[in-house]
């Protein structure tokens, strides 16, 4: 089996991966790598209580509906928000959009805030909403999927929820997962990630250049290539099936 490191933040996604990369002769290890706090609930609290005032709400990340569950922790969540246009992007996101908030978004094939976009205004059919759309996002946003839709003649409304930083144990998790030189290929899930990992990689002084590097989604693969790194593959959206997909035309 090809040994892949799997830079990703901790999910319940991480058994699928592993079946189904088992299963295409990839042996997976999982390095997470970003860790969250969250922040400005009380604000997110009341603009979810005001759901008259939205077009819809569009999630980004895990984290973004996780913090709406953390700030409408002991209250309902207004059922009006069912009926706005919600959108989100991945199929974890999206899943756990329904487990959390019993409600549904659409876009979650769509794989970055660029086809997310794109997807929003034709799902709209030019329809102009007299609301923002609510977006509920973390420190580290690119301003993509905000200036994209502005082009369209839609609003957002951004508040930052989260805050991103390296994962506590990412240096210590690193040194193991690439201590035997066995590993192979090093699949990077974020533009975030890209940039701490390649940080403490270059104060333990092992050089990404020696791997094979994959990365989910353009964001990641123009982060990975600002820092004179060549990409080896692109999975085009984040799922295990683009991923298997990328390192199987990688092998």
């Amino acid at each position: 089996m090809k040994r892949v490191v799997i830079l990703k933040s901790e999910s319940e996604s991480s058994d699928s991966y592993a079946t189904l990369l088992r299963e295409n002769n990839f042996d997976p290890i999982f390095v997470p790598t970003l860790g969250f706090g969250f922040k400005n609930l009380d604000t997110l609290k009341a603009k979810l209580g005001e759901p008259d005032n939205y077009g819809g709400i569009v999630f980004t990340s895990p984290r973004s509906v996780e913090a709406c569950e953390q700030a409408i922790k002991g209250t309902n969540f207004d059922k009006k928000w069912k009926d706005l246009h919600n959108y989100c992007v991945g199929d974890v996101t999206h899943n756990l959009i329904h487990v959390v908030l019993d409600m549904n978004a659409r876009g979650k094939q769509t794989g970055n805030a660029n086809n997310l976009a794109d997807y929003i205004f034709e799902s709209l059919e030019g329809h102009r909403l007299q609301n923002p759309f609510l977006f509920p996002c973390g420190n580290l946003k690119q301003d993509t999927l905000q200036l994209k839709l502005l082009d369209y003649g839609y609003f957002m409304d951004p508040i930052e929820v989260y805050e991103t930083a390296a994962h506590p144990d990412l240096e210590m998790n690193l040194r193991k997962a690439l201590i035997d030189d066995k590993a192979e290929y090093l699949a990077f899930f974020s533009p975030s990630g890209v940039n701490f990992v390649n940080a403490i990689l270059k104060k333990l002084e092992i050089r990404m250049s020696d791997f094979k590097l994959i990365a989910i989604g353009p964001s990641t693969r123009k982060s990975l290539e600002s820092n004179d790194l060549t990409v080896f593959k692109t999975a085009e959206k984040p799922s295990v099936e683009y991923l298997v997909k990328a390192l199987l035309d990688a092998a």
